[in-house]
């Protein structure tokens, strides 16, 4: 492969991590309007339905991931665009702990709300790479990476986790590094779209 085809494969895989986190966000609203919609608009907060979303970051920021105890379901599912069908909660516990390892980002909350069955939480990661992850070696570059935790709350606890990247610094470095992230990922709709004509 020349340099020419190289760089064309390039900016072909940064388009297609671009799409799937712009169709990865566009998902979250579409439930967090659902959400909304069931239950006649935007409810009033109560204190104990932010602490779900305020006690996610806590345990993500302070590397304090047992506090993920109380408010995650034992069966979460979970998904991002480094890796998908992350089953349990030990399983993404240890999939948080690799990258707070690895990367020991300084995590600045953005946002971060209940309404209903639905949360999210927006985050911005500081990051370094100087150690070991997935099987990357360390380069020692930083960046930052605006990420929203979108959530699905049952009886006051996280039973799914899905990630989306609102900044891509990360997602590309990854890639670049050569991480396998999923490709041409399919959840169920909400509403199933139709194909438009050519």
């Amino acid at each position: 492969m020349n340099s020419e085809e190289r760089h064309r494969s390039l900016l072909s895989r940064r388009k297609l991590l671009i799409n799937g986190a712009i169709a990865t966000a566009g998902l979250g609203l579409i439930g967090i309007a659902r959400a909304q919609e069931a239950t006649g608009g935007t409810q009033a907060l109560k204190a104990s339905d932010s602490s779900i979303t305020l006690r996610i970051y806590k345990g993500f920021s302070q590397n304090r991931l047992d506090l993920w105890d109380a408010v995650i379901h034992p069966d979460v599912k979970s998904n991002s665009t480094a890796g998908r069908n992350i089953d349990g909660i030990a399983a993404l516990k240890r999939w948080n702990q690799s990258f707070i390892d690895a990367f020991r980002p300084r995590t600045d909350l953005v946002d971060h709300f209940v309404a209903g069955d639905r949360g999210l939480v927006t985050i911005n990661l500081h990051w370094k790479h100087d150690r070991p992850f997935n099987g990357l070696a360390p380069t020692g570059k930083t960046g930052t990476s605006v990420e929203n935790f979108i959530l699905r709350i049952e009886n006051g606890l996280v039973t799914q986790w899905d990630v989306a990247d609102a900044s891509l610094d990360l997602a590309i470095y990854l890639h670049d590094e050569g991480l396998k992230m999923p490709t041409f990922v399919e959840p169920s709709p909400l509403i199933k779209g139709v194909a438009l004509p050519s």
